[in-house]
């Protein structure tokens, strides 16, 4: 803490409780109908500083960036939780262990008795709370390196450090915000009114209009044109040109040979296109063009005879990580400790039965130490060059490795990645490291206001998943659980074996050398060229318009109008543009 104020309060504690448990209820209900969730953010913001500042005598920096942090700090379970119950329902042939969900005829008959739950329920909490701390002690030790790189700059921690700026400094500053979130109310208000008269003005699918063989649309979401304008203007750049290229150009030659089939949606082709070939080149981009990268790195460094450094390879990660569990005795001693009971856990559980319970350590070893770090990376890196994160990796370092050991089930797809140290912690703890001069807070504050929001929404999330399975049920009108019929699929293929070469293994070699040399030689960036590979046609174009507004503001008015003004603006843009868009898309789906 910056200013020597108390960031952590008894009254900061009680409203980011409050929020966390109304933003966990609502991501339980988006992520298992849809597979998406959003923060609260701004509200928070806006709520804090009217509640401390005008009902409650004043506040401070420090106090409001507390609720804010603890108030998007979520950890879950309703997803994983609500799969296997989903599972058991819905699979027959689906065979799950006792420790990890109760029986069928427990969850057929809807039972809750607590003694067919403890052991679950036990299992799933401790291994998150494991899980989450040694992400936390990665996130700690390396959030310097991933700090210095210009790159990452966060672009929804920016805007709410804006955002808390904005209430501070009042004046000017507040009004930019307040004129800039207004109008994107409007705007977005009105694109979502008319869908009631039959004029569609949020997204314009081009798909129908183009040659068989193109495929493109586009949203008219201007809240995803200031998330682009706050990205660095590299890699919001990097991923327009990419999408550009993938969608009009690569995929129509895909099509020509046969490679890929054309729909008449842009959706539907998406799909088509992203699991039949550009999810191999993007993965390697993204995983391989890392160790790419460090070998070229490491390269440079002996013919140049420096010791090079800085850029976030895996190798130059890894020997900081390695270096700060040294010099940090007590981090040391937590993350041996956890390693030991994880690896206990898999050996004697043995989620690879019937295979030998040597093949589950040794798998543990790989996801505990390698895969889990390789992921961590990746999704922090995305989270702070595009403020988006995907878990596409996983399909690679975890689903893929489990398949080749010979294993036909389901548990150890859900079981070994649960035990692994979380990827998804570092996104959410760096970002307030890098802006903790703007929020007046220090690393202690960070961590303390993450636990004040993790361990009431886990025990939320729990409670949440149980009642909608107890009183409402998945697959309904009311809760349709799209998320977990994709998934259901995903993994019977992989539990039954019938697996048709979901990576090419050429092609996701070839993207991580072009990965590598592309973060290297040139300005781009690898993740935006990933994600432009990766993400529907939809978001390339507001994305890439709002890096093409960013660039033409830095060279027009100079980099400090961005620090002055326009990240205001985007802040207040952003904020009232996607939450209408989340509330509307929920009220235009029920009518």
């Amino acid at each position: 803490m910056v200013s020597g104020r108390r960031s952590i309060t008894l009254r900061s504690v009680l409203l980011s409780i409050a929020l966390v448990s109304i933003a966990t209820c609502m991501n339980a209900y988006l992520g298992i109908n849809f597979g998406m969730g959003f923060g609260l953010g701004a509200i928070t913001v806006i709520i804090a500083y009217a509640l401390f500042s005008k009902l409650m005598g004043g506040t401070w920096r420090s106090e409001i960036s507390s609720v804010l942090i603890a108030s998007s700090s979520m950890l879950t379970a309703h997803y994983t939780l609500g799969f296997l119950i989903y599972l058991i329902e819905n699979e027959p042939q689906a065979s799950l262990p006792s420790w990890l969900v109760p029986s069928r005829d427990v969850i057929l008959g809807k039972i809750l008795d607590l003694k067919y739950w403890i052991g679950p329920l036990s299992f799933i909490i401790l291994a998150l709370l494991l899980s989450t701390i040694v992400g936390l002690i990665f996130s700690l030790i390396l959030s310097d390196e991933f700090i210095r790189s210009k790159k990452m700059v966060f672009p929804f921690t920016a805007i709410s450090a804006s955002l808390i700026d904005s209430c501070f400094k009042g004046g000017v500053v507040a009004k930019i915000v307040g004129y800039s979130a207004l109008a994107g109310f409007i705007i977005t208000l009105i694109q979502y009114l008319t869908k009631f008269i039959g004029l569609d003005l949020t997204s314009i699918d081009l798909t129908p209009m183009l040659p068989e063989g193109f495929a493109f649309a586009i949203s008219l979401s201007i809240g995803f044109m200031a998330v682009g304008y706050v990205m660095s203007a590299k890699v919001s750049l990097s991923l327009l040109f990419s999408g550009l290229f993938t969608y009009l150009v690569l995929a129509p030659i895909l099509v020509s040979y046969g490679v890929i089939k054309p729909a008449k949606t842009a959706m539907d082709f998406y799909n088509n296109l992203v699991f039949n070939f550009t999810i191999s080149p993007a993965l390697g981009i993204m995983i391989l063009g890392g160790f790419g990268l460090s070998i070229l790195l490491f390269i440079r460094s002996r013919l140049s005879g420096s010791r090079g450094g800085g850029e976030l390879g895996y190798a130059h990660l890894y020997k900081v990580l390695f270096k700060g569990l040294i010099e940090n005795k007590r981090y040391l001693l937590i993350l041996v400790s956890i390693a030991i009971a994880v690896h206990v856990l898999a050996y004697f559980l043995n989620p690879l039965n019937p295979l030998p319970p040597i093949t589950s350590l040794l798998f543990m070893a790989y996801a505990f130490f390698i895969a889990s770090f390789i992921e961590f990376v990746i999704i922090t890196k995305m989270a702070g060059e595009t403020g988006m994160s995907m878990g596409f990796a996983s399909m690679l370092l975890y689903d893929m490795p489990i398949f080749l050991t010979g294993y036909r089930g389901y548990a150890a797809y859900w079981v070994l990645p649960l035990l692994r140290p979380s990827p998804w912690v570092g996104s959410g703890v760096i970002c307030y490291l890098k802006y903790r001069r703007e929020f007046d807070v220090d690393a202690k504050d960070v961590v303390k206001a993450k636990f004040i929001g993790w361990i009431p929404s886990l025990i939320l999330s729990i409670i949440v998943v149980i009642f909608i399975w107890k009183f409402i049920g998945f697959g309904n009108e009311v809760m349709p659980a799209i998320s977990f019929l994709q998934l259901r699929f995903y993994y019977k293929m992989l539990a039954t074996g019938n697996i048709a070469g979901t990576v090419d293994p050429f092609l996701f070699i070839g993207g991580g050398i072009a990965g590598a040399l592309i973060e290297l030689l040139t300005p781009a960036s690898m993740i935006g060229v990933a994600m432009g590979m990766l993400l529907p046609p939809h978001y390339i174009l507001p994305f890439g318009l709002g890096g093409l507004l960013r660039l033409y503001t830095d060279r027009r008015f100079g980099s400090e109008f961005f620090k002055e003004k326009g990240r205001l603006i985007a802040a207040g843009v952003m904020t009232s543009s996607i939450l209408i868009q989340v509330l509307m898309s929920i009220v235009t789906a029920k009518l």
